[in-house]
């Protein structure tokens, strides 16, 4: 086995397209992340799911974040600071004021079940390397970037000297972090929301066309999960050793 970097970060996003929760241990199920991606924002009068990236008044949700209560419970917030259950309108009434329209946070129905899918399903996780954070900032040196534009749920410390997006070489190939084993997929295609303001991140058109006319629109990686197990933030990620010629 060799080493190809370590976990730098662990996010978990309990409502979609909102801002989600750096966590120091995840547990990873054959379903993705624990509580990862669970709900959605819902226009509360017409009932439609909101899509950032398509429709202009959908574009703030990024601004506000959710996380999970220690009994598990989805709680929102409009400042990090003060948090609210997503029954509370003491905390809706903040959140549709940011968003410009009456919000409610609705749970996707799950599997069989009747009710709203999620939007996105194309994996159950989404891995990013520093490298190829590295490699997009250099082609566009002015703007700001950092992780969050591009909401992995694991985010690997490459060393310096790795160059390019070397999560493209994990295609097809099962590779171990902490407890749980992984396999890659597809590298993943990328929208308008990695343009979007959120806190300490202003908007930024410039992103999207770096992707789209120098990267193929992609960057980083979907993954599945192979063994389920727990991860925590400094833990090695191994790869088997490529077989020889």
């Amino acid at each position: 086995m060799s080493a190809a970097g370590r976990v730098s970060a662990l996010w978990r996003y309990p409502v979609s397209s909102m801002g989600g929760e750096r966590l120091e241990r995840m547990e990873l199920l054959p379903s993705g992340a624990a509580g990862d991606r669970t709900h959605g924002v819902f226009h509360a009068g017409t009932g439609e799911i909101a899509y950032p990236g398509r429709k202009r008044e959908w574009m703030a949700l990024p601004r506000a974040f959710s996380r999970r209560a220690a009994d598990g419970a989805v709680e929102i917030s409009t400042d990090g600071q003060g948090w609210a259950g997503i029954d509370d309108p003491g905390g809706l009434a903040p959140l549709s004021a940011l968003y410009g329209f009456p919000a409610a946070i609705r749970p996707y129905a799950g599997e069989g079940e009747a009710g709203p899918r999620p939007r996105y399903a194309r994996a159950p996780l989404h891995l990013l390397t520093t490298a190829a954070l590295r490699t997009l900032q250099a082609a566009i040196p002015a703007s700001v970037l950092d992780e969050r534009r591009f909401r992995p749920n694991i985010l690997i410390d490459t060393p310096e000297d790795v160059q390019g997006i070397p999560e493209y070489g994990w295609v097809g190939r099962e590779f171990q972090l902490g407890g749980a084993v992984l396999r890659g997929t597809i590298p993943c295609a990328r929208c308008a929301f990695t343009t979007l303001e959120q806190p300490g991140l202003p908007d930024d058109r410039e992103v999207l066309r770096a992707l789209l006319h120098r990267f193929g629109r992609d960057l980083g990686l979907y993954c599945e999960v192979v063994r389920p197990g727990p991860i925590t933030a400094g833990d090695a990620v191994t790869l088997p050793e490529a077989a020889s010629a």
